[in-house]
């Protein structure tokens, strides 16, 4: 993806630190979690209705007030194998728990667990498709790819209802 197929961009500071959201004229494209210490310059785009919406229900996420979204995603952007894979994540309910291994199952592919955390590893609108509800068969968070990663991940977690002590949720 390249510049020039943005529509519209928007960041905000959250909770979880700055969160930008990209969207071309298909949905929104690109989620970044910058984390709380970056440095960041907006991009000089024009707003877009897709990508101030995203952000808007990301924003009412991050405080209690969503637990689904609904807007549209500009899937053209993920490989054949990412499409089902993300579809299947974003199947997953808020507070709701998945393994790799549980989705490689349900792919009926039981030795795609690693392809699977791979696609998750590349996920390019986290949160959006909540690949942060999905890990490991022992219950350890494994890699996230926001700035602040696993802490991250476990702050999502905790605010979906779970308990996480260390890594590991209990």
């Amino acid at each position: 993806m390249n510049s020039s197929s943005l529509a519209g961009s928007w960041t905000e500071q959250t909770p979880i630190g700055t969160v930008v959201v990209y969207a071309t004229a298909r949905g929104c494209c690109r989620v970044d979690l910058l984390g709380h210490s970056s440095r960041f310059s907006q991009p000089s785009l024009s707003e877009s209705d897709t990508s101030h919406l995203a952000l808007q229900q990301i924003l009412e996420y991050l405080f209690g007030q969503r637990r689904s979204f609904d807007l549209p995603l500009d899937e053209t952007i993920f490989t054949p194998f990412q499409r089902i894979v993300y579809r299947m994540a974003s199947q997953i309910e808020f507070g709701q728990i998945r393994t790799y291994g549980e989705l490689a199952q349900q792919l009926e592919k039981p030795a795609a667990s690693r392809a699977i955390g791979g696609a998750m590893a590349h996920n390019p609108v986290p949160i959006l498709i909540p690949c942060h509800r999905v890990v490991a068969a022992d219950g350890r968070l494994t890699g996230y790819s926001a700035a602040d990663g696993i802490q991250t991940k476990k702050w999502l977690l905790e605010l979906e209802g779970h308990q996480v002590v260390g890594e590991k949720l209990v």
